[in-house]
């Protein structure tokens, strides 16, 4: 009876979870699905090797970049991982990968709900969570190309925003606590996103702080500060060392963003699907449209908006969303060619329409707002109705192309599909002083020049180690790309690392005799400091907790 009370009083977030399993259907099935960017499970492999390694925070990763190793980590959001590789434990890493999935599709409709049932209410935040849920754009990231960073990230957005709302209208300890933590774990799931959303959430905290004339804003500056340290060990090292990896590869003429602009028809009208690729015009094989009827409800709110009475604060904050969705709209569209010209940050978005993630982002909130303004007869009516018909148009968006019944991780993590993960986006992370291998590095250290004899060779994600026996002074060269933060050591006494090879890997040079080599990877300056203040942050973090209430950060 009290389980039956309890689904009673909270039957919309059960119907939100009924929609979100329904379009999650093919994570629970046994094997995984191809797409895209089909690095996921070895992603989730290299970070739990780091897990075991003790390498915290997490930066090189030993298999990857075809065997040499590179940098991911210190460039390529890191929470999705952190948590798959927990998961990973405990239920393998396909099953990893697909919970990734599975989160990261649930978290964004509920988030939506409760961010829009603060709002503009509940029958509004249902509409509001079940178009964010069925927007088709989250069925290209989920199923197509496998976009699971960007999906997380999209999925963080509306909490951040609700316990920043929360915060700044209660003043609570415990929203001050969320506010923090969400800001951080945001800013280290994907590097794009955040690029994209931070100036999204500062329009409206500030938007709430004004509302509230500023009471809070200490509270407000105090939790941003503290999310931004606590995801310094990530961010900084991201955005300040990008010169020592060779980001030109982001930028080559596939991922050009002049090739990627998206018309008028296949935002608004163009209902076709696909799994192919984004090319340059209109001949894409996958799809790029916002949604039925998700721009439906746009219009809707813009009609309301400019027709009927409505709250003041409703009005401004629609009035923020309207603007925020017209400017993604002009922002997928070639027309805001000379913007992305002006502003170079924006060549590293690579796809003009990664700004959907914010046209859907906006529009499930104006469809919200439009439902709030109904009188109570039509709620309920045009909630069910607007439900439906987002199920009906975009449900079977949310489905692979292709599925591999029973694949298992040994299966996806040997042989061909091994080496395929391995050498997967190997240009995206290429040390600036490495250069791309053609084929598979070599399990263990080789000779180049003289004769030794190499044996006991240890390759962990932070570190290496091999005893070499040396007839003839000898170069012995190792399948690691040398990054900045490299170290050897030759029985005990550090040398220089030598790189000036072909492809720009570690060697070394032993003379006559027996030696043990050993190699580090360690924080250069900017690591070091990264991982301090996001020590500090935590301890401040801590601190802010048992002292807040006195500070006045919180009531």
């Amino acid at each position: 009876m009290k389980v039956f009370n309890l689904l009673k009083k909270n039957w919309q977030i059960v119907l939100l979870l009924v929609l979100g399993i329904s379009i999650c259907w093919p994570l629970f099935v046994r094997g995984y699905f191809p797409h895209h960017d089909d690095l996921q499970v070895i992603r989730i492999f290299e970070m739990r090797r780091c897990l075991t390694d003790f390498q915290i925070p997490c930066r090189w990763v030993p298999d990857m970049g075809y065997g040499n190793g590179f940098p991911l980590f210190n460039f390529y959001g890191v929470l999705p991982y952190y948590l798959g590789a927990l998961v990973s434990f405990v239920a393998g890493y396909i099953a990893s990968a697909k919970f990734l999935f599975l989160v990261s599709l649930l978290g964004g409709g509920l988030g939506i709900y409760f961010l829009v049932k603060k709002l503009f209410g509940v029958n509004p935040a249902l509409v509001a969570g079940s178009l964010y849920l069925l927007a088709p754009y989250r069925a290209l990231d989920a199923y197509v190309r496998g976009a699971v960073a960007e999906l997380f990230a999209m999925s963080l957005v509306p909490f951040v925003l609700l316990f920043f709302y929360k915060f700044i209208k209660e003043r609570s300890k415990s929203s001050f606590v969320l506010a923090t933590l969400f800001l951080a774990a945001f800013l280290i799931t994907h590097n794009i996103m955040t690029i994209l959303f931070t100036p999204v959430l500062a329009i409206f905290v500030i938007f709430w702080l004004w509302q509230e004339k500023f009471n809070n804003l200490k509270g407000v500056i105090v939790a941003t500060v503290l999310g931004f340290g606590l995801a310094a060990f990530f961010i900084l090292p991201a955005f300040l060392e990008k010169s020592l990896v060779q980001t030109e590869a982001l930028t080559r003429f596939e991922l050009d963003f002049r090739a990627h602009f998206v018309s008028i028809k296949q935002l608004f009208l163009d209902r076709t699907w696909g799994y192919g690729a984004s090319i340059l015009g209109t001949g894409d094989t996958i799809s790029f449209q916002i949604g039925w009827p998700l721009w439906w409800t746009v219009l809707a709110a813009a009609a309301v908006l400019f027709l009927k009475k409505v709250k003041r604060e409703h009005k401004l904050l629609a009035l923020i969303l309207l603007g925020l969705f017209t400017f993604s709209i002009f922002m997928t569209h070639n027309k805001s060619a000379f913007i992305w010209e002006r502003i170079s940050i924006l060549k590293f978005f690579q796809f003009p329409w990664r700004f959907l993630s914010l046209s859907i982002f906006s529009a499930s909130l104006l469809a919200g707002f439009a439902v709030s303004a109904l009188g109570e007869r039509w709620k309920l009516t045009a909630s069910v109705l607007i439900i439906v018909l987002a199920f009906v148009l975009n449900w079977e968006y949310f489905a692979p192309r292709d599925f591999y019944y029973g694949l298992s991780d040994n299966q996806k993590l040997t042989g061909a599909a091994w080496e395929e993960q391995q050498k997967g986006a190997i240009l995206d992370y290429l040390p600036r002083t490495a250069s791309e291998p053609k084929e598979k590095a070599p399990v263990a250290p080789f000779v180049v020049s003289g004769m030794a004899s190499v044996k006991d060779f240890i390759n962990k994600s932070n570190g290496f180690s091999f005893k070499a026996e040396v007839a003839r002074t000898s170069q012995i060269e190792l399948s690691v790309f040398y990054f900045p933060g490299w170290k050897v050591q030759v029985d005990g006494k550090e040398e220089a690392v030598y790189h000036q090879n072909l492809l720009g890997r570690i060697a070394v040079n032993l003379e006559r005799g027996s030696h043990t080599v050993a190699g580090n990877f360690t924080n250069t300056p900017i690591r070091a400091v990264a991982n301090a203040v996001s020590l500090v942050s935590a301890l401040l973090f801590l601190t802010a907790l048992v002292y807040g209430k006195s500070k006045k950060i919180f009531r």
